[in-house]
């Protein structure tokens, strides 16, 4: 009879009808209806109780009591506890997925609630950003929020996670570069390796330049500026940025002097396939000082970043 009310909205009902808290569904029950009702704030003192007692009701009480917190705007609090169940070794695979989206959706509530208060104070902890990284299938509006916001932080209290994250075949390789950038703005002195594309590459952020900076990205441009600014100035500049996108999606991978014209050719060519615009390879081979096969092995190089 009780289940009946509450899958008909009729909490106050229920709640008629749910006193024994001696009963741990009673207590979770009691809960339901109280978020159901609006009454949060009873919630959130009765799911502090509700869940220092379950067992079998654990995982629900749990999920209620975070639906109580969140709705009172308690985010730090919501978070620490999400954080907690999902550090155990064992959780339940539904709960996990549960846990797992209404961590991100309290830390984008959280972002919003602060900007509009304090929009150039610091929105995510530490510890977030690390929890973030960590996160095996991880939101990427709130990836990329934390890693901008790391710029602002000591990116060396991170380190070990961050040595993680750029080794992890899984992680996104564009994230990982903005990561590497971060450290070599702060001149993080440590010898490190990441994996790109199934390729592993070692190297120290104290010593590398920024991506832009690279004598490659000068080198490619000069030969896409000479091609196509004064003939197709529409077609140069989405060249410019696609060059800009590839060369942070490879690096820290190193492009030999002698291929500067390759590249050009083959972004020359991907681009305005893209753009629908009919181009022969051939009168790329003449336009770039490159012959075809070598032009055709970099267009199938740079379709990784499609992946």
């Amino acid at each position: 009879m009780i289940e009946e009310l509450i899958e008909n909205g009729e909490y106050l009902q229920a709640l008629k009808h749910l006193h024994d808290m001696n009963d741990e569904t009673t207590r979770y029950l009691r809960l339901v209806c109280l978020i159901g009702l609006g009454e949060y704030e009873k919630a959130r003192v009765e799911g502090i109780h509700a869940k220092s007692l379950a067992k079998e009701t654990y995982y629900d009480v749990v999920s209620m009591y975070i639906m109580a917190l969140k709705e009172l705007g308690c985010y730090e609090e919501a978070i620490d506890l999400l954080i907690e169940e999902l550090s155990m070794p064992y959780i339940p695979y539904q709960y996990e997925n549960l846990f797992n989206t209404a961590y991100d959706e309290i830390l984008l509530e959280k972002k919003e609630a602060r900007y509009e208060v304090e929009s150039q104070n610091q929105i995510f902890s530490v510890e977030e950003i690390e929890q973030l990284l960590n996160k095996k299938d991880c939101n990427e509006d709130l990836l990329y929020m934390a890693i901008d916001q790391l710029q602002q932080l000591n990116v060396r209290m991170l380190i070990p996670t961050i040595r993680e994250y750029l080794i992890d075949p899984h992680k996104h390789f564009f994230a990982k570069t903005l990561l590497i950038e971060i450290m070599i703005d702060q001149q993080v002195d440590e010898e490190m390796e990441v994996e790109k594309f199934g390729q592993y590459y070692s190297f120290n952020p104290s010593y590398m330049p920024l991506v832009l900076e690279q004598l490659a990205y000068q080198g490619i441009l000069k030969y896409l500026e000479n091609a196509l600014e004064s003939e197709n100035p529409s077609l140069f500049e989405q060249c410019q940025e696609y060059l800009e996108y590839l060369l942070y999606s490879f690096y820290p991978q190193e492009i030999d002097e002698m291929d500067f014209n390759v590249w050009a050719a083959a972004i020359h060519y991907y681009v305005a396939t893209l753009l629908s615009i009919d181009v022969d390879l051939s009168e790329l081979e003449i336009l770039y000082y490159c012959d075809l096969e070598a032009i055709e092995e970099q267009i199938l190089a740079l379709k990784q970043v499609e992946c």
